[in-house]
């Protein structure tokens, strides 16, 4: 993930977030099919696409956790 990618994640609203959590736990899943039928040659797109599921869940709880402090 770019640093830019970062910057504008965290420019983003909560819901836009959640949307584009939602978007990213259906495209790992997308994939993850794809493997297991033997389309997906490239598995580093797993940890990829963890990894961005990753930092908007922290994204979202930290902004959650600013507001309520």
């Amino acid at each position: 993930m770019k640093k830019t990618d970062k910057i504008s994640y965290r420019q983003k609203t909560k819901a836009e977030l959640k949307k584009l959590l939602v978007d990213l736990q259906k495209q790992l899943v997308e994939t993850r099919t794809k493997h297991l039928m033997g389309n997906q040659k490239d598995t580093s797109v797993f940890k990829k696409i963890n990894y961005q599921v990753a930092y908007l869940s922290t994204i979202i709880n930290e902004n959650d956790n600013q507001k309520t402090s």
